[in-house]
């Protein structure tokens, strides 16, 4: 197919949903930062030039063949469990609020968890593509929970919980559409209930214990753990039907909402746009659902499915997470909203999956043609 041809499969509503979302996100990080006029010091200006930095490479992504990422996927792999190993050494890795994620460059932070998320997508869509059917081997099926495992570990370590959850979503993801033996499945979810005991006695950190616990009654400690999502709750009641404007609400003027250009910039958002702003925000996340479902369907080779049904996974997992924290009804977790919050690193791994979604829309017809 001629070059001019294969762009015209990109999938322009996805981009444009993305764009929208962006958007929505710039504006409300620079209302939660106090709004300001728009210079380069501004955090709302800062993620719209990320926001164009990761445009570029979405394009760049979406213009190579997204079936060589398999022959690179476990040195991408590979990469990202060193740098999640690295930000672990102290010294290298800058701890933030007791949670040590981040490289420092000076100008930035970038967080490495971000970027293993995707290597993990790939890798694990490679691996199970593959494999085939030897995926009905049990030791490839332990292999593959080993492979999102490994990622897992080393950011419980940092320790960030709700980024360790993510891995697990999206192996459970993509294991589901390889041709495992659902026995095996189905005994490692019988296994659940005593890991999770294990796991709440021996693994997890006090705090972390008092986070799940809070999160079911705020108000039984609201001066301390459960005072934003307090205040969270309260932003988003009071938003009405259409919000008290880009200033945001009571609680975000009077800086009672804490994180609220991050964490909970939903919360902020409702404050600003009110009932009929977050139908708005719930519709366009459920458009680029759709989209990027639609690229498993169109997609003619089990690695092009399985990188789509992880993205969207990781995708509808983490806005429903980070939406059901704001309400109250999820454990707050420190997982991002989708292109919404700030930070670099969450934006461009969004966005690069994004542009390797429109490879495999771009590069699929060629299998009839070329064998890789």
């Amino acid at each position: 197919m001629h070059p001019s041809r294969r762009w015209q499969e990109l999938d322009i509503y996805m981009m444009m949903t993305a764009g929208l979302l962006i958007g929505f996100g710039v504006v409300a990080i620079w209302s939660a930062r106090g709004g300001g006029t728009l210079a380069l010091f501004n955090e709302g200006v800062r993620q719209a030039l990320f926001a164009a930095i990761g445009a570029v490479l979405l394009i760049v992504v979406a213009s190579f063949n997204y079936r060589f990422l398999a022959t690179l996927s476990w040195i991408v792999y590979a990469g990202s469990i060193a740098t999640l190993a690295l930000v672990l050494v102290p010294g290298i890795g800058v701890s933030i609020g007791g949670s040590q994620r981040w490289f420092d460059l000076g100008f930035m932070t970038v967080q490495p968890s971000e970027f293993a998320k995707l290597a993990t997508i790939i890798v694990l869509a490679a691996f199970t593509s593959s494999r085939g059917e030897e995926m009905k081997e049990f030791g490839n099926f332990v292999a593959s929970l080993m492979i999102a495992g490994l990622p897992a570990g080393l950011v419980f370590l940092e320790p960030d919980l709700g980024t360790a959850s993510v891995f697990g979503v999206i192996w459970f993801s993509i294991i589901v559409i390889s041709q495992i033996r659902w026995r095996y499945l189905l005994g490692l979810i019988g296994l659940a209930i005593p890991f999770l005991f294990v796991a709440w006695e021996f693994l997890l950190h006090d705090y972390q214990r008092d986070r799940l616990l809070i999160s079911l009654d705020p108000f039984k400690d609201a001066s301390g753990q459960g005072y934003n999502i307090i205040q969270a709750q309260y932003t988003i009641g009071s938003g009405g039907l259409f919000g008290a404007g880009l200033q945001g609400g009571t609680q975000s003027r009077l800086e009672l909402l804490k994180v609220r250009e991050s964490d909970f910039i939903f919360a902020h958002a409702s404050g600003m746009f009110g009932f009929v702003g977050m139908v708005a925000l719930f519709s366009l996340f459920i458009v680029l659902l759709w989209r990027c479902m639609r690229v498993a369907q169109t997609a003619r080779d089990t690695f092009g499915q399985g990188i789509a049904i992880g993205f969207s996974a990781m995708l509808f997992y983490q806005a429903f997470v980070n939406m059901g924290m704001n309400m109250g009804l999820m454990p707050v977790t420190g997982i991002t909203l989708p292109f919404i919050s700030q930070g670099s690193s969450s934006l461009w791994t969004f966005l690069i999956g994004i542009g390797i979604l429109q490879s495999i829309l771009i590069h699929h017809r060629k299998l009839a043609f070329q064998s890789y």
